[in-house]
């Protein structure tokens, strides 16, 4: 198990990561993150349960719009991850969270690994605020 969370409020822009600054709690072997980073490392092959938490906003300086966020793994978006919210105004705070699982498969004697990443999947940039994220192996 792991718990990530950021500490600052940080500005996504389209396309990026959410960066986890932060280790709350870390038991285990199977996941891996290095403080500062984006990308949390599922190395043993099982079942994971992901929760992602957040409050998030239009940065001053954008246009108001829609913004959201996605779970990625291995680069490619869960189905039904994303979490969006339209403010009406810059810096209107909404709170977004999800949770999914992430099946990683031991096959023919390779063992699998995944790479899990929350990324900002709309078109203008995005604040993240109080971002936490748990990563829990099940099975």
């Amino acid at each position: 198990m792991i718990e990530l969370i950021n500490t600052d409020i940080v500005t996504v822009p389209v396309g990026q990561e959410v960066p986890f600054d932060e280790t709350v709690v870390k038991s285990g072997c199977a996941e891996y993150h290095r403080n500062g980073a984006s990308v949390i490392r599922l190395i043993n092959p099982g079942r994971y349960l992901v929760t992602f938490s957040a409050n998030i906003a239009v940065p001053t300086g954008e246009t108001v719009g829609e913004v959201s966020l996605g779970i990625l793994a291995d680069g490619g978006i869960l189905t039904g991850s994303i979490m969006r919210a339209t403010p009406v105004a810059v810096e209107e705070y909404f709170n977004v969270s999800t949770q999914h699982y992430i099946d990683v498969p031991k096959c023919c004697g390779n063992v699998g690994t995944a790479n899990v990443t929350v990324e900002n999947t709309g078109d203008i940039p995005v604040l993240v605020d109080n971002a936490n994220i748990t990563v829990v192996r099940v099975a």
